[in-house]
């Protein structure tokens, strides 16, 4: 069995200092970032506010701050300049070290050395040491146990470095001991404090004598909605909002958040600042001139938002002209944020029934850029935050949809895929109205009853007080059938038509309808039914002021119509619904 020996040393011997010194440092102060308006997709506008020191002291802060060219602008009532620049910046760096080499890394420091040993021996020799006055006591560390009975132990002194293949580490009583690097397992301890000189972007301010706050558009902050639609048992509903923050622009603490939605044209989002010394004046004047967004620059700001990094916005030389403007461009494509809107019914004067302690706005309802404030947040780098926004009672309506495609094309011919099929699906729709003082912007929406999820599905713009219709789900406990056929007591008509200019020959048929709805559910069912036909409506019996709508489009051989009505069925009953029309079908 291969031993690991340790040696101890009684040797008198002065202790090694430390040798830590301090070092002069600039004093800098702080500009934190007091609040964030950002968009969905990344786009950010930061605030930061600076305290000037007392006394003549110069006004230095750092950061690495980069802001899109033409948004770094300065608020306040003095006449204020910012002046950017790198410079070496005399620090200090204390480390926790725990890897080799130890003697390079700790040589003259104070550190614990962890080792392994199975030694017989050793237990006795170490408490010898550790009963001597000043000692610093061996800890013997029973719960870890090496292979063929190796114990580990640990041992607190200056390192002194290597003696051939062994660490020398000097004790407080004045002894050594000599621990084979082969046995040892890890050291730490505190790396002398060395100055080191650190090239960092600094900022100084010229003019200042009083708190002043700063702004600029860069990339960085992205949000993400989530909605949540709870039915309760007494027939109310419960709208809810939260938002997923990511934040991979910097540490931020205690700063007013607010949520921004919308589609903002901001041309040069994509062209780096004159304030970023990261960026050649070559680079600047490519992006300025460059107009739109090409691929590769698309990319780019892609792999810099992704990548947690700070932003450098040094576009290649070989980037060329782009070929359209690009609003709203920013660090990831903006055009995706929100998708186009869906056509929904704008209901007028709605009032908001907004709970207490909701986020505000302080912006007009309904505008085309909304602004909620959701109070103020920590966020670590690179971290995502959920915050819930708020919630809000809402009033529905539930009802079952039934939509009926017309069975026969303009040319009065049956639709092959619908001939043999006499069952159609009915869904159970769900509509309500924004109750918020500010837009819904596009963001998926979870519906649950009695604490079961119903549906999920995306939601987009939605403006105050605007209804909002989704499919919740499939009405399997109604059923519905329709039949179409030719009536062969009518007579058919052999006819000639214009279509384009000229004459054609057809027959005209009368068509015989009927609809069977049956309710399977333990109380009465509201149905809408959409009813499309190709042809003349011979005999339809709810009368036009009953209907909810009606359209009519005239085609080259036969209208196109549809019918809408409302109706209910009673509980476990059934329905049916008989009409008739004319189509003239082509010979």
């Amino acid at each position: 069995m291969r031993r690991n020996h340790l040696f101890v040393l009684p040797v008198l011997a002065l202790l090694l200092g430390s040798n830590l010194f301090a070092v002069e440092q600039e004093e800098l102060v702080k500009a934190p970032v007091v609040s964030l308006e950002f968009f969905k997709s990344g786009l950010t506008i930061v605030r930061r506010q600076v305290t000037p020191p007392e006394g003549d002291k110069p006004l230095y802060f750092s950061g690495d701050i980069n802001p899109a060219y033409g948004t770094f602008w300065i608020m306040g009532d003095e006449k204020i300049s910012i002046a950017a620049k790198l410079e070496d910046v005399r620090t200090n760096r204390n480390e926790s070290l725990d890897y080799l080499p130890y003697s390079e890394r700790f040589k003259g420091e104070k550190g614990r050395v962890w080792f392994t040993s199975d030694m017989p021996d050793l237990d006795s020799a170490l408490k010898w040491i550790g009963s001597e006055e000043g000692a610093e006591q061996f800890l013997y560390l029973p719960e870890q146990k090496e292979a063929r009975g190796a114990k580990t132990y640990s041992v607190t002194g200056v390192i002194e470095g290597n003696v051939g293949n062994d660490l020398l580490v000097r004790l407080p009583n004045k002894s050594a001991v000599k621990i084979p690097t082969a046995s040892i397992t890890m050291v730490s301890g505190k790396e002398k404090e060395r100055p080191q000189y650190l090239k960092t972007k600094l900022w100084q301010v010229m003019g200042a004598t009083k708190p002043f706050e700063f702004e600029y558009l860069t990339d960085g902050m992205a949000w993400a909605a989530s909605y949540r639609l709870e039915l309760d048992r007494d027939g109310k509903a419960y709208l809810s909002m939260a938002a997923d923050v990511r934040n991979h622009l910097e540490k931020v603490e205690n700063a007013d958040i607010t949520l921004v939605a919308g589609q903002p044209n901001v041309e040069f989002m994509a062209t780096p600042s004159l304030l970023d010394l990261k960026v050649s004046v070559q680079g600047f004047f490519l992006g300025l001139n460059g107009g739109g967004e090409t691929d590769s620059a698309k990319d780019l700001r892609k792999k810099v938002f992704f990548s947690s990094r700070n932003n450098i916005y040094e576009l290649p030389a070989h980037f060329g002209k782009r070929k359209e403007s690009a609003p709203a461009a920013g660090a990831m494509a903006r055009e995706t944020a929100v998708a186009d809107e869906e056509d929904m019914e704008v209901v007028e004067d709605m009032p908001m029934q907004v709970s207490e302690g909701f986020a505000s706005t302080d912006k007009e309802q309904g505008s085309d850029v909304s602004y909620v404030s959701v109070g103020k947040h920590s966020m670590d780098k690179d971290s995502t935050t959920h915050i819930p926004v708020g919630t809000s009672e809402v009033e529905i309506e539930r009802k079952a949809e039934w939509k009926i495609e017309a069975r026969r094309y303009n040319n009065g011919r049956l639709v092959p895929s619908l001939e043999e099929s006499g069952v159609q699906n009915l869904w159970d729709i769900l509509s309500f109205k924004n109750p918020f003082a500010f837009p819904m912007t596009a963001g998926a929406m979870e519906v649950t009853e009695g604490g079961h999820i119903y549906s999920q599905s995306m939601r987009k713009w939605v403006n105050p007080g605007q209804k909002v219709t989704m499919n919740l789900t499939k009405a399997l406990s109604l059923t519905a059938k329709i039949e179409e056929e030719v009536d062969k007591k009518a007579k058919v008509s052999k006819r000639r038509k214009k279509v384009n200019g000229e004459n054609v020959e057809g027959y005209e048929k009368k068509i015989n309808g009927k609809l069977t709805i049956n309710n399977y559910r333990g109380s009465d069912a509201k149905l809408k039914i959409f009813l499309n036909v190709c042809g003349d409506f011979d005999k339809f019996p709810i009368p036009e002021d009953k209907l909810v709508s009606s359209k009519d489009n005239e085609g080259e051989m036969n209208a196109e119509r549809e019918r809408v009505w409302e109706m209910e069925i009673p509980a476990k009953g059934e329905a049916t619904f008989e009409y008739t029309y004319r189509v003239f079908e082509l010979k």
